[in-house]
């Protein structure tokens, strides 16, 4: 699996305070409400290294730009395309998750640490 950032999204995520030296972007897969794990939602978070350790069932996946991270649930793994893109809608004023085949979430929330701080 591989997660490409767009510029625009790397550009947003420096707006919002995210560390790429030291942190990593989880791409969590929220079920809780929705019924079964194929209707889940996915969201991103912000994890220091130290919360990373504390999170079970992690596989970290192949980011390309360097130095951003990412991390995913091995659980849902088999939920997402291969090729996954991170993109900003300055027009939503969010990000979304996109693969080349599809737009998996074109309202992707995103909690940073210092949000969350």
């Amino acid at each position: 699996m591989k997660l490409e950032l767009s510029e625009v999204a790397i550009q947003q995520l420096k707006n919002e305070g995210m560390s790429a030296e030291t942190n990593v972007l989880f791409l969590q897969y929220e079920t809780d409400g929705c019924g079964c794990v194929v209707s889940g939602v996915p969201k991103l978070v912000e994890l220091s290294p130290e919360e990373l350790t504390k999170e079970e069932d992690i596989s970290i996946i192949e980011t390309e730009p360097a130095p951003y991270r990412a991390a995913i649930q091995k659980r849902v793994e088999w939920v997402y395309d291969d090729n996954l893109i991170i993109d900003y809608s300055s027009a939503a004023n969010m990000f979304q998750l996109k693969s080349p085949n599809q737009m998996i979430n074109p309202r992707l929330k995103f909690d940073s640490l210092k949000q969350t701080s």
